[in-house]
């Protein structure tokens, strides 16, 4: 959010405006509320492509640390279950797995349904839906 603001401040400094108070609502094309939210979704976005680039490699290093710890037999499984979780999370919609991803980021619903410009129910309902899918992809 601090990011967001900067970003705001720095917009507003290069082109020689300044804030409109709290209270006003503004009538200008530019709506300035509407561009810091979508600064923010947006910088919430990289900051989840980034986690997920971060924490995607653990992932297969975690299926590798299981086959030198376990039978051949045990691998393969391991391997397959890590393999199913990563194609059922790919076929989840892109709001079923934003809204899971940020959950996964320990986000409270009404932080995701603030991020996403969702109502809270619906990030609940999109959040269960998407777990039934992957416990039916996975086999759980």
């Amino acid at each position: 959010m601090q990011d967001a603001f900067l970003s705001l401040q720095r917009r507003l400094e290069a082109t020689g405006r300044q804030a409109p108070p709290a209270w006003a609502k503004s009538d200008s094309q530019e709506n300035i509320r509407g561009w810091l939210f979508r600064v923010a979704h947006n910088r919430a976005r990289n900051r989840q492509t980034s986690y997920d680039r971060r924490f995607a490699a653990p992932i297969e290093a975690a299926s590798g640390a299981i086959a030198e710890q376990s039978s051949p037999e045990r691998t393969v499984l391991e391997k397959e279950k890590f393999r199913r979780l990563r194609e059922a999370v790919e076929r989840l919609t892109a709001s079923e797995r934003e809204c899971l991803l940020l959950r996964a980021g320990g986000l409270r619903y009404r932080e995701i349904a603030a991020t996403l410009g969702m109502a809270t129910s619906t990030v609940g309902d999109t959040i269960e839906r998407a777990i039934k899918k992957l416990a039916e992809k996975c086999n759980v």
